[in-house]
């Protein structure tokens, strides 16, 4: 049986989460955001793999509720890199779309790539039950 009152719980938990993340000091955020940049260009399966990772629920329920609200008509993988910006490398999400827009287009379509993957993936498996 479905808890609604643990689920709404849950998701507020993890919008807690994303609060604290930006209201961290200035310096921690700009660490965080150079940590997810490097990862981004230097190692884009790292991020794909934390995308399965937040779809899986490894980040916790409300995270993984927050990120199975995406639907295929919204930009899922923007979308979650911006999570898991938040969740693992506490960078705030205007600070993730921040250095996005640092990475070549060549590593842009790269990442994408390897989201969009990890992505179908996720979706096969959850068809297939």
């Amino acid at each position: 049986m479905k808890d609604a009152a643990y689920d709404t719980r849950e998701i507020q938990r993890a919008i807690a989460d994303e609060r604290e993340v930006e209201r961290a000091p200035l310096a921690d955020r700009k660490e965080g955001q150079a940590n997810y940049l490097a990862t981004m260009r230097e190692r884009p399966e790292v991020i794909a793999e934390r995308v399965a990772w937040l779809l899986d629920g490894n980040y916790g329920y409300g995270w993984m509720m927050r990120a199975r609200q995406a639907t295929s008509r919204m930009n899922r993988p923007a979308i979650y890199c911006q999570m898991i910006a938040i969740v693992e490398f506490q960078c705030p999400s205007r600070m993730a779309a921040d250095a996005w827009k640092k990475l070549t287009k060549p590593q842009q379509a790269h990442l994408q790539r390897a989201v969009e993957q990890a992505i179908e993936d996720f979706d096969r498996e959850l068809a297939l039950g």
